[in-house]
């Protein structure tokens, strides 16, 4: 199979390679890329005609009417589909890798107030440019070196749609399919440029890998694949007779805890209970109302579902909602992540405890574990931490509502969780603590402090020796 592709492969097409060259030769002309229109409707003629470049944006769901929407076109070249969406009534953005002379100079023609910005993919950033409703790429993917990366920086500035077009190796999707070719010097039309050519199934999986949770195919058409790439999933209509999940947690799967950091490949957990017999492509995860497309679902013994998830790019500082929901059964509550700002260190992401007038009555231990073995001793383990169920009369609970000391000293919270209704559980390590055996209690933020419960040190190096140095045991 690997062979047949790599002879039906267009960068080894001599027809495609001589289109190739045809084109190089116009621009060293200083012929235009595009066709473009000024307002008296005269035409200055380019390489691809006007007629060929509306039939191809009308293949797309882009509304006449863009008043109060704002269009990012990504590779805009000469500027024909930025100056049509600004005729349209959008605020436009049009940016591309190197300047074009003619986009200029019509642009003063037209009286436009469109952006233009020459940058490489690389510094595409919501910081920079904001978020768009509709966002246009064109004829980029293939062009560059990070063709990923690339996609995830597509997703971070997209909170509606993006259209995009890419150079393919294939005629249709073929999930049996998905890969693509690397051109290490000029393989493509003897472009230096032109470095890689995936399948359709590649450019669609890449899509959704780079944060969209829904990818529909448009078409292919003479070596192009044309997608569009939504950042929410379709709407949901909960089935009678359903119940909708009940989420337990979401946390960072490095650190467990509820902090995640901005360009990081970081992934979240979630757990939750379901009645459902589910897929993957049951499940549903948002973030902020904007869908994320899941990696793994696993049902556990102990009767509780877990869903991976990538953290989607552009999430911007803060705390943030989330929540699950099925197909039939619709969505969850809401549980809160922290993003932190772009360079903090993880200690910046510590949510201090925000004691009130004390009106309900303490919090009652339900269960108090070591996650590893089940056990009431810790020994400091990497992977070794505490679980704490209770039951409380407060309100909803997060971690500025709920406070854990250990002999009477406050200590540091990964997360709030509630493993089932009713029951709610607070996670943290006790590493460092000394041998022996050490008082629990815990408060909510409008009741006084629980019952103890103790536990056991044992640690197996001990980290609060006071010389400094650790001692094997």
């Amino acid at each position: 199979m690997l062979v047949a592709m790599a002879v039906d492969s267009a960068a080894r097409n001599p027809e495609f390679q001589r289109l190739i060259r045809l084109q190089t030769e116009a621009f060293a002309r200083s012929t235009p890329y595009h066709s473009l229109e000024l307002n008296d409707g005269t035409v200055i003629p380019g390489i691809i005609p006007i007629p060929q470049l509306r039939a191809r944006l009308d293949r797309y769901p882009l509304p006449e009417d863009l008043r109060g929407k704002r269009v990012l076109d990504i590779g805009a070249a000469s500027g024909w589909n930025s100056f049509e969406c600004e005729r349209r009534g959008a605020d436009v953005v049009a940016i591309d890798c190197v300047e074009y002379e003619e986009l200029l100079a019509v642009r003063r023609l037209r009286e436009s107030r469109l952006e233009y910005a020459v940058i490489d993919m690389e510094e595409l950033t919501p910081e920079r440019f904001g978020f768009f409703d509709y966002v246009l790429f064109f004829g980029v993917f293939y062009h560059l070196r990070h063709p990923l990366l690339a996609m995830e920086n597509v997703c971070s500035v997209t909170r509606g749609v993006a259209f995009i077009e890419s150079y393919v190796i294939d005629d249709a999707p073929d999930p049996a399919r998905c890969h693509m070719e690397f051109y290490e010097t000029d393989e493509l039309g003897g472009q230096i440029d032109n470095w890689c050519g995936p399948t359709t199934s590649c450019l669609m999986a890449m899509t959704r890998s780079a944060g969209f949770p829904r990818v529909e195919f448009l078409y292919t058409d003479s070596r192009r694949g044309g997608l569009i790439a939504h950042r929410r999933w379709d709407a949901v209509q909960r089935a009678a007779g359903t119940a909708a999940p009940f989420l337990c947690s979401a946390v960072n799967n490095r650190h467990n805890d509820i902090v995640f950091q901005p360009r990081k490949d970081e992934y979240m957990c979630l757990a939750f209970l379901s009645d459902e017999t589910l897929t993957k492509d049951d499940v549903l995860v948002e973030i902020d109302q904007y869908g994320v497309p899941a990696i793994v679902l696993v049902r556990h013994d102990a009767g509780y579902w877990q869903i991976n998830v990538k953290v989607p790019p552009g999430i911007s500082a803060g705390d943030h909602d989330v929540r699950v929901g099925t197909r039939m059964a619709g969505f969850s509550d809401t549980v809160r992540i922290k993003m932190l700002p772009a360079g903090a260190e993880r200690r910046y992401g510590e949510t201090p405890f925000v004691a009130q007038r004390e009106e309900v009555a303490a919090p009652q231990f339900v269960r108090v574990e070591n996650t590893m073995d089940r056990s009431v001793t810790f020994r400091g383990y990497r992977n070794e931490s505490l679980a704490c169920r209770f039951v409380h009369s407060d309100s909803q609970l997060d971690l500025s509502k709920v406070q854990l000391t250990v002999d009477g000293n406050p200590w540091l919270l990964l997360s709030v969780e509630r493993p089932e209704p009713g029951i709610w559980q607070v996670n943290a390590r006790l590493r460092g603590l000394a041998a022996g055996r050490h008082q629990l209690r815990l408060r909510t933020q409008r009741s006084g402090f629980s019952q103890p419960f103790v536990v056991e040190s044992d640690p197996v190096i001990d980290y609060a020796s006071a010389s400094g140095v650790t001692r094997q045991k």
